[in-house]
């Protein structure tokens, strides 16, 4: 690897490190949260019990991972039990160092396990793990009960700020959540045309393919969400089903613009298409410019938004593509170029109606109103997902194992030689290490950015200011900026959140400017030593978990194919099928992406296995573009012509899954792969001997052929995949 790819890989892992969302309200709540029981230990007298209490009650903060109110309460009660033993806890082990380093073990190994049960069991497990592990700074032997008193206080004070208006906004956290889709399918627009093939050039469909499964994920959280307000209501509201009708929206109008991006891909390099590129491209600004401004309405719980720079972009387009359909009776790709135009100025402005229709309370006419499906509310059961990763077999049980060995090793390391702040060296091991080997190497990386450039930060801080009260108010601003920032940039929530920490220590205990530099110094100790352990403690590598993930990509796409096609005795649902299929393609695109970070001699040619999953999300992107037309034509490729070849490809698609799970390579496909039964000259000379129907024989056979070719480049990539490996 040359200089050049190891510093873009660098800049890729600093760039890549968060959602993009800045979280204002987390911000404010952590302003006041905690500089308040700080200034109020200024204020008394007793400095380090408002620090003891704003810790707990920044501990606290973190622990809130969103949701509905149900969902937030049973988190917040959870977290906070959890911060109140592991304090207990911590303060019992420390008594010794034999039993801190054991302590620390036993401690990290159990919640890290327990994150299996959800992202909110994870959180409070990391929050308590790193108690316990700075525990040997929190506790005094004669301060025991009113220490513990202060953190109580500190829970219930965060809790407070967390839930206290909440109750009469219960649907605030799926508004927040559907304005984020909205912003999601605005990004899935912008990149329309990133990568779109050119005269003398092809297409490149990594950008918008990145950002529509963004989307899929973030439309599946607002449909959790949903699900979660509505849990235990009596009866739909009128609320609640416009928000439902919305989400909807949102993922019809996101299938849609896969469908244009997909026509664009064939008419790009057209000569005449070249009269139409800015026009196009005007339109889907406009259609970028409305998603976001429904995204912006939406956060405010509904608001009318104007849609006239939609409407003059579709007067001024659609004439020209009406023009260019009449003028080419029979070229099915002007034909789709139109119509999926159409479609898109009528999904997006039904966006900006419903947006609309949550401000004014109105409900939209039956005749027009979509019946969306009401998404199922599945009950997690986690003590028997816990139970079932007791094994050596679990990589989340290696996990837990490989992340309590490491704690255990820096606090042994810290103790061994009596480090100052030595405890910041297994803090930083809990916070870094990942169930991957990539994912470690990149947070190692981000943490130790953020902190280097946080500590020189803190250093300047203290240098420059000694008044407390500048300080505190330097201490508001800096927790203002950590929880901001949290989910929006990893980089910049630990620049933030270290000279933060440095702050509210320095107010309870006034350190040096050595202090920042010892930060560093562990923090780089810390990192270092989460790399080490990720490689050599029961490693867990993409390039071997990834092939069982595109086996499941495979198989759900698969079943997508068959509902599509209504193929078999049992009919599947075609939305469910999609859902299924899009998540699984977009956990192998992930997985695909930190392969990447994964040294080379472990991770090998990836050339075919990126290209397995490149070809199977092309697979899936087509049958969204086939789910999205009208009725009547689902129909026709449903006829007896067309269901032996899609019943063939939906079989290879099985093969190919079993192939990946078996480590075997597929076998060759039939010569005649594609012309199966005559199937073709049957499509353009018409079923039975009747007329052909040029019009509708052109778009079933473009769609048919492009699924073939689509499915021939899969079987050859999962064979070259599987010859390479030598399985």
């Amino acid at each position: 690897m040359n200089r050049g790819s190891v510093w873009q890989t660098i800049v890729s892992w600093h760039a890549d490190s968060g959602d993009g969302v800045y979280d204002w309200s987390q911000g404010i709540r952590a302003a006041v949260g905690i500089s308040v029981p700080t200034g109020i230990g200024l204020i008394t007298g007793h400095v380090s019990w408002g620090v003891l209490t704003a810790l707990a009650a920044l501990w606290t903060l973190m622990c809130d991972m969103g949701g509905a109110y149900r969902q937030k309460a049973a988190t917040i009660a959870g977290s906070g039990l959890v911060i109140l033993l592991a304090y207990v806890y911590g303060a019992w082990i420390t008594q010794s160092v034999p039993g801190y380093i054991v302590g620390v073990f036993v401690w990290a190994f159990a919640l890290t396990l327990l994150g299996v049960a959800g992202n909110a069991a994870a959180q409070a497990g990391l929050i308590g793990t790193t108690i316990v592990v700075v525990a040997v700074v929190l506790n005094a032997p004669n301060e025991f009960w009113i220490r513990l008193l202060l953190c109580t206080i500190g829970v219930l004070w965060a809790a407070i700020l967390i839930l206290a208006l909440w109750p009469v906004r219960a649907f605030l956290p799926l508004f927040q959540a559907i304005s984020k889709s909205s912003d999601r399918l605005g990004d899935v627009v912008d990149s329309v045309w990133v990568g779109a093939p050119k005269s003398g050039s092809g297409a490149s469909n990594l950008q918008v393919a990145l950002a529509y499964d963004a989307l899929l994920s973030s439309i599946e959280e607002s449909r959790r969400i949903w699900g979660a307000v509505r849990a235990r209501r009596a009866g739909p509201s009128l609320r609640s089903t416009q928000l439902l009708d919305l989400i909807e929206n949102l993922d019809a109008a996101g299938k849609t613009v896969i469908a244009f991006r997909g026509i664009l891909n064939l008419t790009g390099r057209e000569e005449w298409f070249d009269s139409l590129r800015e026009e196009l491209r005007g339109f889907t600004e406009a259609l970028a410019r409305l998603s976001r401004e429904v995204g912006a309405a939406v956060a405010r719980r509904g608001a009318i938004v104007d849609a006239t720079i939609l409407e003059a972009a579709t007067g001024k387009l659609l004439p020209r593509l009406q023009e260019l359909d009449s003028s080419a009776k029979y070229d099915f790709s002007r034909h789709e170029l139109r119509r999926t135009a159409e479609s898109l100025a009528k999904e997006f402005t039904w966006l900006a109606e419903t947006s609309g229709l949550l401000k004014t309370g109105e409900n939209r006419p039956r005749a027009t109103a979509r019946k969306p499906d009401r998404p199922r509310i599945e009950r997690f059961k986690s003590l028997v997902e816990i139970r079932n990763n007791l094994s050596f077999q679990s990589s989340s049980f290696r996990h837990a194992l490989r992340l309590a060995a490491a704690s255990a090793l820096a606090a042994l390391a810290a103790s061994a030689f009596h480090v100052t702040r030595g405890y910041w060296i297994p803090m930083t091991v809990v916070v870094v290490l990942k169930p991957n080997f990539g994912g470690t190497l990149q947070r190692a990386m981000q943490r130790i950015t953020g902190t280097v450039a946080g500590a020189l930060l803190a250093a300047l801080l203290l240098w420059w200011v000694q008044d407390f009260s500048w300080l505190l108010l330097i201490l508001a601003l800096l927790s203002f900026a950590t929880l901001t920032l949290r989910w929006a940039n990893y980089v910049a929530f630990s620049m933030a959140l270290t000279p933060m920490i440095m702050v509210i220590l320095d107010l309870a205990h006034p350190g040096t400017v050595t202090d920042s530099f010892l930060r560093i110094v562990h923090t780089i100790i810390g990192g270092g030593l989460a790399i080490v352990c990720g490689y050599l403690l029961f490693p867990v590598w993409e390039r071997s978990q990834l092939p069982a993930q595109l086996a499941d990509a495979y198989r759900t796409t698969a079943l997508f194919l068959r509902a599509l096609f209504a193929l078999g005795q049992e009919p599947l649902s075609v939305t469910e099928m999609r859902k299924r299929s899009g998540l699984a393609v977009a956990n192998a695109v992930n997985a695909g992406q930190r392969l990447l970070s994964e040294p080379p001699h472990l991770r090998g040619d990836v050339e075919p296995l990126l290209a397995s999953i490149n070809f199977c999300r092309d697979i899936f992107y087509s049958l969204s573009a086939m789910a999205h037309l009208p009725k009547e034509k689902l129909e026709q490729i449903r006829s007896e012509i067309v269901q032996p070849i899609a019943r063939e490809l939906a079989d290879d698609l099985d093969r190919l899954a079993v192939n990946l799970q078996s480590s075997q390579p597929p076998k060759p496909l039939p010569k005649d792969f594609g012309v199966l039964n005559g199937w073709e000259n049957e499509v353009q000379h018409g079923a039975q001997g009747g007329a052909p129907d040029k019009a509708t024989n052109s778009w079933t056979l473009f769609y048919l052929n492009a699924l073939i070719d689509q499915v021939k480049l899969a079987h050859d990539a999962v064979a070259r995949l599987e010859q390479k490996e030598g399985r």
